[in-house]
């Protein structure tokens, strides 16, 4: 380079050039690695090499998980201004969407896949490299010393925008499946309010059959002590009878408790939180059109975007197997520091400046066809397995909808029939049972009948809400309402 600034450099100063370079690489590389960890220049962060043991601060983090819980429960009923009565399922749908951490996560995990985009759209870092000669290279223009180069790959740019396309179906599936963990999430919300209501009432029907009992107890004492027309036996077995049912509420209590936990851990609340619903089990008959529900399902089950996501991404991947067989290059420009000392008696001490050009042969077509066919292998997979997808999305709601059928048939046949006819039985035994023309037998078998009868519609209508809400997760709708 006559003429150039590099080629009137003293040679004294172009090694102290080259050690200066040498030293900067040596610095950078030492900052970044600091007590076992590589320090992000750009974001400042830190990444460990290992997990290592946990650590007292971890510790205290999981140990207060509880009060962070119990500090959650007060900010979320604070700020839905709610008194302890007023609470409905719904309101208790949209606390567990608000709080409850698979929500969160199923957020979370978008924002990391959109995150991608950039990173496949981008080259990748250029590499600088330096060589110092401690046997110097003798030419004609000099020894050469040292030597600074940078070179860039250049990615195919289709293939990085078909890989950027390929992300964009996973943040379309990673958002269906958000959708997925809400639906499934307000699912069991619902399911777990209306078995804590099922208990609830359960315990009301036995409380008031209680009552019932006691009155049975009274009409067998005064025909023991006044008239003596039964025998002690049959006080000591209505007695027995209500022990029975004092532990059969102590079971339900513990059923209710249970329930309860179960709800609260939905909420992302503690565990000991007393949690009152205002709804109360009932039963309104519903008519549904399957086709319609059908055709719902297949606009709104977040399952099957998911599918059709995967299906995309795999059409596109296929395209990605093909442009394996295109060429990327790489581009270099090094630099190599001449001095005028030498053997040479033509040595000038000119700069050596050298532009290299790489590209790989992709010449191996088995492989590259290969790829291709797995890609479109994965795709006819990814199809069948959304039309398998859908077989079982409408074989879904054809059960639910024939169960919800039968429920309804079941409760109008208790309410309208079993029910009335068993308490008006129950009336009469307790009549004949006193005049003295029914066994204590036939009394107590007709009062154990009602606390069935009356159980078992609550039970009934506790699974008919149930199916409801599974109806309503099956065609992938949110809302509790079914149109």
């Amino acid at each position: 380079m006559e003429g150039s600034f590099a080629a009137e450099m003293p040679f004294v100063l172009k090694v102290n050039l080259m050690k200066l370079l040498n030293g900067i690489a040596l610095a950078t590389l030492t900052s970044l690695w600091v007590g076992g960890s590589w320090v992000d220049p750009v974001l400042g962060c830190t990444q460990r090499e290992s997990l290592g043991p946990a650590q007292p601060s971890q510790i205290h983090t999981v140990a207060t998980g509880l009060e962070k819980r119990q500090s959650n429960q007060e900010d979320v009923f604070a700020s839905s201004q709610l008194t302890p009565n007023d609470r409905s399922i719904e309101d208790y749908v949209q606390i567990g969407l608000a709080g409850n951490p698979a929500v969160a996560e199923a957020r979370y995990q978008i924002e990391a896949t959109r995150q991608r985009i950039a990173q496949v759209r981008s080259l990748p870092d250029p590499m600088v490299s330096t060589n110092t000669f401690f046997a110097p290279v003798q030419t004609a223009a000099g020894e050469q010393t040292f030597s600074l180069g940078v070179n860039q790959k250049f990615t195919n740019a289709d293939r990085r925008s078909t890989q950027a396309e390929m992300i964009q179906e996973e943040v379309a599936a990673a958002s269906a499946n958000l959708a997925q963990v809400q639906i499934e999430l307000a699912e069991s919300i619902r399911s777990a309010c209306y078995q804590l209501l099922f208990i609830r009432k359960s315990i009301q029907i036995v409380v008031e059959d209680q009552k019932t009992l006691a009155q049975i107890e009274e009409v067998i004492l005064r025909q023991y002590e006044v008239k003596q027309s039964v025998s002690q036996q049959d006080v000591l077995n209505v007695q027995v009878e209500q022990s029975s049912i004092e532990n059969q509420l102590t079971q339900l209590r513990q059923q209710g408790i249970t329930y309860q936990t179960r709800l609260a851990r939905l909420l992302h609340l503690a565990p000991n939180t007393h949690l009152q619903i205002s709804d109360t089990l009932e039963q309104n008959s519903r008519q549904f059109s399957v086709e319609q529900l059908l055709e719902q399902a297949a606009m709104l089950r977040p399952d099957l975007h998911m599918q059709l996501a995967a299906i995309n991404r795999n059409r596109k991947s296929v395209h990605l197997a093909e442009l394996a067989g295109k060429p990327d290059f790489t581009v270099g420009l090094n630099w190599i520091a001449t001095s005028s000392n030498g053997i040479s008696p033509v040595r000038n001490g000119d700069d050596a400046l050298v532009l290299g050009i790489g590209f790989n042969l992709p010449i191996y077509k088995n492989r590259i066809q290969a790829g291709v066919c797995e890609a479109q292998a994965n795709l006819r997979a990814a199809e069948n397995r959304y039309a398998s997808m859908q077989d079982k999305a409408a074989e879904e709601v054809f059960n639910l909808t024939a169960q919800i059928e039968s429920t309804q048939s079941t409760l109008g046949l208790l309410q309208q029939d079993i029910i009335p006819k068993a308490e008006r039985t129950l009336d009469l035994t307790i009549t004949g049972y006193s005049d003295g023309k029914i066994t204590f037998v036939q009394l107590m078998e007709n009062w154990r009948a009602v606390l069935k009868y009356r159980v078992a519609q609550a039970n009934l209508q506790s699974q008919y809400n149930q199916q409801l809400s599974s109806l309503v997760r099956s065609i992938g709708q949110l809302q509790a309402d079914l149109k």
